[in-house]
């Protein structure tokens, strides 16, 4: 029995250690390196500006990761649709002063944007000591208004042509049932 509780108290104790192990202070980050762009984007009524960063095995991957990224700051700044999951969960237990409780709150979000950003421009790009990239990227906002514009026009021929289609197909079977 005292061999059980041991094993035990001794299993606690390092479930313990682990779960205080997993909970470390986040490490400070150097913001020497870091270039202004990064964190005050330019901003402008024609202009959308993205940032992005990476820090990958070369150079290479680093700055097409960080300009993807900076594009992919842009497109959520066009359109994006965020998906949401909250689960709260509550329980107590006990009588009087022995009551225990057990909460439990997880949050999941998603966020998805689709857009074609045809004519985003790459402004800065800048390599830090460490081999971090960052980028900077604009894209001018009359770009999206005629992307828009052409969208709309195909949208609109493409409703016309469909008319149409019906119309002559409404005559054929007109002609077909009065013969």
């Amino acid at each position: 029995m005292k061999v059980a509780k041991l094993i035990t108290l001794v299993g606690l104790v390092s479930v313990l250690a682990g779960l205080m192990a997993c909970v470390t202070p986040a490490p400070k980050v150097d913001t020497r390196q870091i270039p202004s762009f990064y964190l005050n984007p330019p901003k402008s009524k024609d202009t959308l500006y993205g940032v992005g960063h990476a820090k990958m095995a070369t150079l290479d991957l680093s700055r097409s990761t960080a300009l993807a990224r900076a594009r992919d700051d842009i497109a959520g700044q066009v359109s994006v649709s965020v998906k949401n999951a909250l689960t709260d969960y509550a329980q107590q237990a006990g009588e009087g002063d022995n009551q225990q409780a057990v909460q439990f709150v997880e949050s999941v979000s998603r966020q998805i944007a689709d857009v074609t950003l045809s004519g985003c421009r790459t402004d800065k790009i800048q390599v830090a000591d460490d081999g971090s990239v960052y980028a900077l990227v604009s894209y001018n906002v009359q770009n999206l208004l005629d992307a828009a514009k052409t969208e709309f026009s195909r949208n609109e021929a493409a409703a016309f042509a469909e008319f149409k289609a019906d119309e002559a197909l409404r005559r054929l079977n007109s002609e077909i049932q009065t013969r």
